[in-house]
């Protein structure tokens, strides 16, 4: 599999923008589409309302897996922001990318992580591949215009409750 995600401009800027609405705390979502071009921004629910960690509502988790899957798409990756700090992955980053009390088993094995941060100042977005305690970094391909995977550069879907 690529080491590199592709997303319009547009739905970079969408994800950006639920990440400031989510200030002081973390926000979350899932980013769905083809290969690794994303398609749909699916935003979620910080059941932590914390500034420091997130955890996405279960019930709209689950109800945007089934539409993604029904609409042919994958999960390519999980977003999240640091409203204070960089966008490199914290501890609880990496322990969060494997099942509950399974540090060998990968959550999503095929998905990329994209963090946002700071949000306040010069915002940077990074995307990596966390597996089994390892980080790497990957590369992030910014669509614009004409570039757009899909015209209309793709969709936004608030889940239910976000």
């Amino acid at each position: 599999m690529s080491d590199t995600i592709s997303i319009s401009r547009g739905l970079l800027d969408e994800i950006i923008s639920h990440c400031r609405e989510g200030y002081p705390n973390e926000a979350c979502g899932i980013l769905a589409g083809k290969g690794n071009t994303v398609e749909k921004v699916y935003k979620m629910t910080n059941i932590k309302n914390s500034p420091v960690d997130y955890e996405m509502d279960s019930v709209e988790q689950l109800r945007c897996q089934k539409e993604i899957k029904e609409a042919g798409l994958r999960v390519i990756c999980i977003y999240h922001s640091h409203p204070s700090s960089s966008p490199s992955p914290s501890q609880v980053d990496i322990i969060r990318a494997s099942w509950p009390g399974e540090p060998d088993v990968p959550l999503y094995p095929d998905a990329f992580y994209m963090i946002v941060g700071p949000i306040k100042g010069d915002t940077e977005v990074k995307v990596f591949r966390l597996s089994v305690g390892r980080v790497k970094e990957v590369n992030l391909n910014i669509l614009f215009g004409g570039e757009s995977p899909k015209r209309g550069g793709g969709e936004i879907e608030l889940c239910e409750g976000a």
